[in-house]
């Protein structure tokens, strides 16, 4: 008998943020195209947003819009320097949080990306705490998939906050 916590779904080897893109650049660009064209046909609108941000090849963020798999893009954005790509280098969405309560962010990774059920978290409770104890927001941009786990331990850390399985009362404290 092996017995283990709801928070085992969230270990890297099971749960990632973002989630890993599927598409990929059709034709080498320039440092300064200003568009590209997602491959393979049809992934632009099964995948991407209709707007957001974006990682050419691991190396530049890029602000974009999207119409079908055409991304009209904004280069060298979140500090990132514009540069040239290939075809088939990957398109990968960032996951943002723009000055959000550690609470929110925590529970956006524990449901969104690691699929713990939302009824395991009492998520006004978190924010009371962190409304009274910490007083303070944070802003995050995720760039290639990580492990949920490693990123909410990265967050408790720099917050001092503590994660723990309520065994009695069946909820994520």
């Amino acid at each position: 008998l092996v017995a283990k916590d709801v928070l085992k779904l969230a270990d890297d080897d099971r749960a990632q943020a973002p989630v890993l893109s599927g598409g990929f650049i059709n034709a080498d660009i320039t440092d300064v195209a200003t568009s590209l064209t997602l491959s393979p046909a049809g992934i632009g609108n099964a995948q991407y947003p209709a707007a957001g941000y974006a990682a050419l090849g691991g190396k530049e963020i890029v602000s974009f819009t999207r119409a079908g798999d055409v991304l009209t893009i904004v280069r060298a954005q979140l500090g990132t320097t514009a540069q040239s790509f290939k075809a088939q280098d990957r398109v990968q969405l960032i996951l943002r949080y723009a000055a959000q309560d550690p609470a929110d962010i925590i529970y956006d990774l524990l449901v969104t990306y690691a699929g713990v059920d939302p009824a395991y978290i009492t998520l006004a409770d978190w924010k009371a705490e962190t409304a009274a104890y910490l007083g303070r927001v944070y802003t995050a941009n995720v760039c290639e998939p990580t492990g949920v786990n490693k990123l909410v331990s990265e967050l408790i850390e720099q917050a001092c906050l503590m994660l723990w399985w309520d065994d009695r009362a069946q909820k994520i404290r």
